[in-house]
């Protein structure tokens, strides 16, 4: 459900800069961002939480006298109709929903840059170095937003028909337990190949992640040089 949010929520932010350019700083900037960040999970985290009384921890003695503890399903939460029905709303919030609203965004994203491209064209006659780096960045993000919503169609729809279509009676089927290893395997292949696709096909995201991973590393060594610094005071301080 995260990786979901985070995606739509970047792919909200792209939509806001290409096609509202003028409320882009209001609705974009880096506060706002930060604001995103932080309860998107919390939220999500809030929305799964009555998952935490699906079951609970029995004991049991075994034929050979050991203490076996075993998982048990609460099945006065399992088979109440809210539940069921908030399953429903829960897959579909986060993933059929989400589907649809990448898709529309990304179509009018795709639409809307590719307009402004072929205006910038017809201004000038002479193909420029600056608009030959505009073409190739068009063609990147044309690869970015086709890839991205075609990997997510791909490898989240045998999920969500998983996640609405499931039957207590095909729990002991073969093809089922085959279909939800799939299922679960693009899922997770989804949100792997996406990161993989944004780092190749956007500067500013490889720039940022790459900045990111440098901050982490430089905060990490500074730490761990003021740890050894406070190890060897220590270590040297007379009795």
């Amino acid at each position: 459900g995260i990786g979901v949010l985070m995606l739509l929520a970047l792919t909200v932010e792209r939509f806001i800069s290409v096609c509202y350019p003028a409320e882009a700083r209001n609705l974009c900037g880096e506060t706002r961002a930060h604001l995103t960040v932080c309860v998107i999970p919390v939220t999500t985290f809030l929305l799964n939480s009555p998952y935490l009384f699906l079951a609970h921890v029995v004991s049991c003695r075994s034929d050979t006298g050991v203490l076996v503890h075993m998982k048990e399903v609460n099945k006065w939460l399992v088979d109440s109709l809210w539940f069921q029905g908030y399953k429903w709303v829960l897959e579909v919030s986060f993933k059929l929903i989400p589907a649809i609203i990448l898709f529309y965004l990304n179509i009018r994203i795709i639409r809307t840059y590719k307009a402004v491209c072929e205006k910038r064209r017809k201004m000038t006659s002479k193909v420029s170095g600056e608009q030959r780096r505009q073409f190739a960045e068009e063609s990147r993000l044309m690869f970015l937003l086709g890839g991205t919503s075609t990997l997510f169609f791909v490898c989240m729809t045998p999920m969500i028909v998983l996640s609405v279509t499931i039957h207590h009676a095909w729990r002991n089927s073969l093809a089922f337990e085959v279909f939800r290893a799939v299922a679960n395997v693009l899922e997770v292949t989804n949100f792997a190949v996406t990161f993989y696709i944004y780092c190749l096909f956007s500067k500013d995201f490889r720039e940022t992640f790459l900045r990111t991973l440098r901050s982490a590393k430089e905060n990490s060594m500074g730490a761990s040089f003021l740890g050894s610094v406070s190890g060897l005071k220590e270590a040297i301080r007379p009795p």
